[in-house]
């Protein structure tokens, strides 16, 4: 009994196999004993420990599965009583003969672990003048039981322990803020960059409650429906709204037990205030440049309708026809671009309001096709509507946005189309208090890689590859932005060779 508490309570792996082998030659009364681990990879026998000076020496000597009687016994997995080695054929003499140790009786019995063989525990040189008996056989045996059973739960601990030891290194020593919080919204761990971020004391933070340290920031989505998303994760932005300006973002994931119990949350956050500066800059200096092209342009997509009508002059000039119609047609796409730049930029800058009303998505998307019509006869499209479409409830959103979001996802399936016969479908469905609109092209499709890159702005796949027309990049980080303003989101599925389908979801009309 004393023996088994003492396994029981020691998980030093080295400390536990010293305790293993002292308690073994008491247990049976011998002079000494080893313990012979199984190296998996080799397949051999390894005198992990032994006890006395020739401890030493014997762990530079390997033994192969039924080699001597530490070998015979792992190989048929048996215990052996040998109280005169000497005569015995399965004796082998290189311990003796590398420790100067004189073997007179071995007891040796096989160390199983759920019936996976971990080793043997030898006893050697029974004390008196008597040989090893069955009873020393079924006391070693049983203790050689808990011996493995220990010896399991050390490893296992060590394992742990070594991996906490990983995790708290790279949780130290992350530069992105990291915290934990229970499920009542207590402070369980922090990394340092949380506690400097936050400006949270380094002791005692474990008292503070994630909506006291929040209450200097403005989040969105707000903190009651970042804990209480049904999502496993989720985003979020932070504003402190007094004194100097901080910006965070970061990501939500719920911690729950194996029976679906939320325990608590990680959240990971970094502070993204220079980078947002940055984007306010430049979102500054390319509204202020697309407003400045806008006079030139009023001048010359004005002035060069009116020159190409006079058509006795330029009868006689055909150089200058063609010359005015370039410009003509170069003006009205520039003009095109510069207000997509300019709705862009409001929208980044979160200028625009969203004026909500129920719609009719059968009414709404048929208006969009029919202004469309003329760029689909020419682009040789074709454009089908569903079925599903026409069950749907009405969707509850800004006429404008919802023109452009759709408008934009039809023309991007047309506009990178190579196929013959190109051909774009329409589905909805209805799931709780959403619509979900999806886009459907038979297109080239879109690369793996490229798939988490397309809604950036200015971002646009090789020409080579979709064969694009002339644009600015703008289209889905547009359509992307604005499906945002809605609390919806946009995703894509896409194959090569077998085309693309963008889904975006709106809300519904309450009933």
């Amino acid at each position: 009994m004393n023996a088994n508490r003492i396994l029981a309570s020691t998980l030093d792996i080295d400390q536990l196999l010293k305790v293993v082998l002292q308690l073994a030659a008491q247990v049976v009364e011998a002079e000494t004993g080893s313990l012979l681990l199984l190296d998996e990879k080799t397949n051999e026998l390894v005198f992990d420990i032994a006890l006395g000076e020739a401890g030493k020496e014997l762990k530079t000597i390997r033994l192969k599965m039924g080699e001597g009687i530490a070998g015979w016994v792992a190989q048929e997995n048996k215990p052996l009583i040998v109280n005169d080695p000497s005569k015995d054929p399965r004796w082998t003499k290189k311990g003796d003969q590398k420790t100067k140790f004189v073997t007179r009786s071995i007891l040796c019995v096989p160390m199983n672990y759920q019936k996976k063989l971990m080793g043997v525990v030898q006893a050697i040189n029974r004390k008196g003048e008597k040989g090893f008996s069955e009873d020393d056989r079924e006391l070693l045996e049983a203790f050689a039981s808990q011996t493995a059973v220990a010896i399991q739960n050390a490893r296992l601990f060590s394992s742990v322990r070594e991996e906490k030891e990983k995790v708290e290194t790279i949780f130290t020593q992350m530069t992105e803020g990291a915290v934990f919080v229970n499920a009542k919204g207590f402070l369980v761990l922090a990394n340092p960059a949380a506690l400097n971020i936050l400006d949270i004391p380094d002791k005692d933070y474990t008292s503070a409650n994630l909506l006291d340290v929040l209450k200097p920031f403005q989040t969105v989505p707000a903190v009651d429906l970042l804990k209480d998303s049904l999502d496993s994760q989720v985003s979020f932005e932070a504003t402190r709204t007094s004194g100097k300006t901080l910006n965070l973002s970061g990501l939500v994931k719920r911690i729950q037990s194996d029976r679906g119990v939320r325990t608590g949350y990680l959240i990971v956050f970094r502070d993204v205030t220079a980078e947002k500066k940055e984007e306010k800059i430049k979102r500054d200096f390319l509204s202020l440049m697309s407003h400045k092209l806008k006079t030139p342009l009023v001048a010359i997509t004005g002035y060069t309708p009116m020159l190409l009508e006079e058509e006795e002059v330029l009868a006689a000039q055909p150089f200058f026809k063609k010359a005015l119609t370039a410009i003509h047609e170069q003006g009205m796409h520039l003009k095109l671009l510069v207000e997509k730049l300019i709705s862009f930029s409001m929208v980044e800058a979160q200028d625009l309001k969203l004026e909500t009303k129920p719609y009719e998505v059968t009414r709404l998307i048929g208006d969009i096709v029919t202004a469309m019509t003329t760029y689909i006869g020419d682009q040789k499209a074709k454009v089908v509507l569903d079925p599903s479409v026409a069950g749907l409830p009405p969707v509850h959103v800004d006429y404008d946005k919802f023109r452009e979001v759709m408008k934009g996802l039809i023309e991007n399936a047309i506009k990178f189309n190579k196929s013959a016969e190109k051909r774009v479908e329409v589905t909805g469905r209805s799931i709780g208090a959403r619509v979900y609109l999806s886009v459907k092209d038979n297109g080239v499709g879109i690369p793996g890689e490229e798939l988490g890159k397309i809604f950036q702005k200015f971002y646009q796949i090789e020409e080579s590859f979709t064969g694009q027309v002339e644009g600015a990049g703008l289209g889905l980080a547009l359509v992307k932005r604005m499906v945002e303003m809605h609390g919806g989101k946009v995703s894509v599925e896409s194959r090569i060779g077998q085309g693309s389908t963008f889904t975006v979801d709106f809300p519904a009309q309450a009933a």
